[in-house]
């Protein structure tokens, strides 16, 4: 088949629309696969050596019972991963010939104990796009019945690369106002919940008119230079780590995190939800946007709170009774009482908390974990 029959203008039609869409997808892959007579086509994003090994599948033409585990086994145990990922052949199709030796394919694991048995052995791939240590790749497979991809075929999917490089960035800035809209959308249903949105190197890229406020206010949040920060140093510290863990983390695992920020004016705290956006059916790097951040003013139920604040600020269960306490406007001698403490210990337990929190007096112990009037 000819290079120009490959790269026929249907083949590309169904390539863009799935940078519109995530519904084309399949069909575009159903479609790539029958044109280069192979049993399998797969869209993937697969992290760096950097990372752990794992794999996301972005889309598979294939509905086999075999299919789904193939990006679990070329993440782990693929020969031909380390070879895809070399400087050299980044935007160059290879096939399995060139990447292996005959020798090497029939005694390799993976192969035979894989991809031989589901007739996926040969194999023409090449990585595409890549955004830091993610690399988006496709891979076309085949079983015996045509064997290797031909010089022909090979020299047609190079040609397609770059209509794959254009897809994904389309595909990255359509998602990326997409992602906006449903956020904003979902942010402000929930009267006075703050919304900012940050792209993959962590800055600020938008946010809503209430976190727009927020920040203006100094009231504990601010933007400095376009990077959401934390007015207490502490707070910072942290709000800047679980941001970097979670650009940072594992794809396939990012629960999300919250953070909490003291004010300055007192009362209680801003909570901060930070959330992945990656999380969709179909997934590639370099979608433009990474991360969500929720703003919340109004307290929370007192349990779950008291469970944050205790973990974020490192209160011990002891610390945290006698902070409960105090709170609800109990004196040193009395709460020693309700304990079983010394008044010695409880001092010590308040002195603590107060070194912990960055308080000093009685008064902003409660404005903080109060709510947000003293007793």
């Amino acid at each position: 088949m000819s290079s120009s029959g490959l790269n026929s203008s249907r083949l590309l039609q169904k390539l863009y629309l799935a940078a519109a869409d995530d519904q084309n997808l399949s069909p575009f892959l159903s479609e790539f696969a029958l044109a280069y007579n192979a049993s399998l086509a797969t869209i993937a994003t697969m992290e760096g050596p950097s990372r752990r090994d794992g794999l996301r599948v972005s889309g598979c033409a294939n509905e086999s019972e075999e299919a789904p585990r193939l990006p679990e086994y070329y993440a782990v145990r693929s020969p031909f991963r380390p070879i895809m990922m070399l400087q050299g052949n980044l935007g160059r199709v290879l096939n399995t010939n060139s990447m292996l030796s005959r020798e090497r394919q029939a005694r390799d694991q993976f192969i035979n104990e894989f991809l031989r048995p589901a007739g996926h052995h040969y194999l023409a791939t090449t990585i595409f796009a890549q955004d830091g240590d993610r690399f988006n790749y496709f891979v076309l497979n085949r079983g015996d019945r045509f064997g290797d991809f031909e010089e022909d075929a090979v020299s047609g999917l190079n040609e397609m690369v770059p209509h794959f490089q254009t897809m994904f960035q389309l595909r990255g800035t359509m998602i990326a106002r997409d992602r906006h809209l449903d956020f904003f959308t979902a942010a402000m249903a929930e009267r006075g919940v703050g919304l900012i949105v940050l792209d993959r190197s962590g800055r600020v890229q938008s946010m809503n008119d209430i976190a727009s406020a927020i920040c203006c206010d100094n009231d504990g949040l601010l933007i400095a230079g376009g990077t959401l920060t934390a007015d207490n140093a502490d707070d910072n510290r942290k709000l800047q780590q679980e941001i970097f863990s979670l650009l940072n983390s594992q794809i396939l695992s990012r629960p999300g995190s919250t953070v909490f920020v003291r004010r300055r004016v007192g009362g209680r705290p801003y909570r901060l939800q930070i959330m992945p956006l990656s999380l969709r059916k179909y997934y590639f790097a370099g979608d433009g946007v990474e991360l969500a951040i929720q703003i919340f003013s109004e307290p929370v139920a007192e349990q779950g709170l008291n469970a944050a604040l205790a973990s974020q600020f490192g209160l011990s269960p002891s610390e945290m009774r006698v902070a409960e306490h105090l709170v609800a406007g109990h004196p040193v001698k009395r709460v020693a009482q309700m304990l079983g403490n010394s008044v010695n210990t409880i001092r010590v337990h308040r002195r603590n908390l107060y070194r912990k929190l960055g308080v000093t007096r009685h008064f902003d112990l409660v404005r903080l974990l109060g709510n947000g009037s003293s007793n």
